[in-house]
């Protein structure tokens, strides 16, 4: 299996409009409800465009599954945030989503320059957290009640990856991948 990340460009409009209210995806989003054309319009025209954003698809032999981004590079403590998600089902627990954090690592802490990426999970999204604490990521605090979500509050992990904790743990995860017959193609 070969993973790849690949700029997102105005062929994909759609396909992240459906990816972002999959279920499966907007239940462990910070809002929830139904993305409308024009709210996912508005918001995909102004990501194309923001210097201070990177987004791209996840492409597994092919066929786009998901999305990484990193947000707020533009940041001059050389700290950015990073987010990504798997809508196709089939995908997940199979080293995709570990591959795509590795290819996207490698722009941030290389081509950026960043010193810390940093990233936020939903509390009870114990898999998300846990691929991120796979791939490198520190837990570095909980938030309750932070966010307001329709009639709840959600709780929030606070993560951090570090250049130098990537740089000692890239190794370990790309045997990983090699072992589970993943390749990367950045």
């Amino acid at each position: 299996m070969i993973v790849k990340i690949k700029r997102i460009s105005q062929g994909d409009r759609a396909s992240l409009r459906q990816w972002r209210n999959d279920p499966e995806v907007s239940k462990w989003m910070y809002t929830n409800h139904e993305i409308g054309e024009a709210e996912h319009n508005a918001w995909f025209d102004t990501m194309l465009v923001d210097a201070s954003k990177v987004y791209w698809k996840v492409v597994v032999d092919g066929d786009a599954v998901g999305a990484i981004f990193l947000t707020g590079i533009l940041d001059p403590g050389n700290t950015c945030e990073w987010g990504m998600y798997l809508a196709d089902g089939d995908v997940r627990g199979k080293g995709v989503a570990q591959a795509a954090c590795a290819l996207s690592f490698r722009y941030a802490f290389t081509d950026l320059g960043m010193k810390v990426v940093n990233c936020e999970a939903v509390a009870q999204n114990e898999n998300a957290i846990g691929l991120y604490e796979s791939v490198g990521y520190v837990r570095t605090g909980l938030q309750v009640d932070a966010v307001k979500r329709g009639d709840e509050m959600l709780s929030i992990v606070t993560l951090e990856l570090t250049r130098e904790s990537w740089n000692t743990i890239e190794s370990q995860v790309l045997q990983k991948l090699h072992e589970k017959g993943v390749n990367i193609n950045g």
